[in-house]
């Protein structure tokens, strides 16, 4: 397949969104290529932005495991621009969150908790601003809200991980699984290793009943409902995590 402006319209509905959902990326493959290979096409375009040093990166939701494409930078820090893109006090707020759901326990901060944050010494703004602010932050997928809880964004997950590790590294745990960071998931009661919830939902499919790949004790307590099936997830991330868990199995076995 060449290069051409259809490749190009997808470049600019990334660059104009900030991201783009795996669904909404195949519907508009399937539009404009009468394809649905979105690797593919992605790889297609990572070729011609290589020489820019930018590059359109996969990341899968925490919460929700759905897949986005981002388009990042690959030699510019992100962190900077990121600095660039809010009020004094609007960032000042976001470090405060920022902090809050990594040193939780759960990965995750209470809405209300967000708003008592405005009468912090270091942060400005009115509620209703704060409000306003967060919705925003929810919409543009640098946070991610639910059931009253605020988690980590995919844009903050992808575009700011070097902030995180320099920043808080020695709070930050990784899935055994994808032996990716972690910032909500499942830990395990008795040797506290952690999990992606969407790692555990591909491995269930390997491991039933659900057990911890490192100490073999029984997973529980855990709520896979809202993980998206595996269906719809890229098929190698897919395989990938369950090589790892059949090669975890055939090592306690």
């Amino acid at each position: 397949m060449v290069y051409n402006e259809q490749h190009k319209l997808i470049l600019q509905t990334i660059m104009h969104e900030g991201f783009l959902s795996e669904n909404k990326a195949k519907e508009l493959i399937i539009k404009l290529f009468n394809d649905n290979k979105v690797v593919s096409v992605i790889n297609q375009i990572n070729e011609k932005l290589q020489p820019l040093n930018m590059l359109i990166k996969k990341i899968q939701c925490e919460i929700t495991g759905q897949l986005y494409w981002i388009l990042i930078s690959t030699v510019l820090d992100e962190v900077t621009r990121f600095q660039t893109e809010f009020s004094k006090n609007q960032l000042a707020l976001l470090r405060i969150i920022f902090s809050e759901i990594i040193i939780s326990n759960n990965g995750c901060i209470q809405s209300t908790v967000c708003l008592n944050l405005c009468s912090s010494s270091d942060v400005k703004m009115s509620k209703a601003d704060a409000e306003d602010f967060l919705e925003d932050m929810v919409n543009r997928k640098w946070l991610i809200y639910k059931d009253g809880y605020y988690y980590m964004g995919i844009r903050s997950i992808t575009e700011l991980m070097p902030y995180f590790k320099a920043t808080y590294e020695s709070n930050l745990n990784t899935c055994y699984l994808c032996k990716q960071i972690l910032f909500h998931g499942k830990k395990c009661t008795n040797c506290e290793t952690f999990f992606h919830l969407y790692c555990l939902k591909k491995f269930i499919m390997v491991c039933d009943p659900m057990k911890c790949p490192n100490c073999n004790t029984v997973i529980s307590d855990v709520d896979l409902s809202g993980i998206q099936d595996d269906s719809i997830l890229a098929e190698e991330d897919t395989s990938k995590v369950k090589k790892s868990s059949r090669k975890v199995l055939r090592n306690k076995n």
